[in-house]
């Protein structure tokens, strides 16, 4: 069984058939939408599964995006990443010394952390030397005159 044409809805024999766009169309229903130039395998264009010359081909048209939530957050992040802006506030902010960082619940953590290590790390030193005494200093000149 022989299919329809794309076009005319009409018997395609395969003497005249031509597949393109996922239908099969007679060689002369194979013609721009626009303008109706008989068309070939090499010089059309397809938008939406109908053929088109090159002059007529749709453009396709960019549109307009919303100011959404997200986007204004991008928008100010970029805006903050900005080497210009870098710069400006780098310059009006040299020689005055560093910024304090908050203390964020990580770094209180860490905070927290290397203290306890600092003080297990004096308590085994404290209890390695305890019962010791004094050190022994040694005999220098100066110390047998005192």
């Amino acid at each position: 069984m022989n299919p329809l044409c794309g076009r005319c809805n009409q018997v395609v024999y395969p003497t005249e058939k031509v597949n393109c766009l996922d239908k099969y169309w007679h060689k002369g229903c194979f013609s721009c939408e626009v303008c109706k130039m008989t068309l070939n395998m090499k010089n059309y264009k397809g938008f939406e599964k109908r053929p088109y010359c090159n002059a007529h081909y749709p453009k396709t048209n960019f549109t307009c995006v919303a100011d959404t939530p997200e986007n204004l957050r991008l928008k100010q992040q970029t805006k903050m990443q900005s080497q210009v802006h870098y710069r400006e506030d780098f310059e009006k902010n040299k020689g005055k010394g560093f910024s304090v960082v908050a203390d964020t619940p990580e770094m209180q953590r860490i905070k927290k952390t290397q203290d306890q290590i600092s003080n297990i790390k004096y308590h085994e030193d404290f209890e390695k030397n305890k019962g010791k005494g004094f050190s022994v200093v040694a005999d220098t000149p100066e110390m047998q005159r005192i």
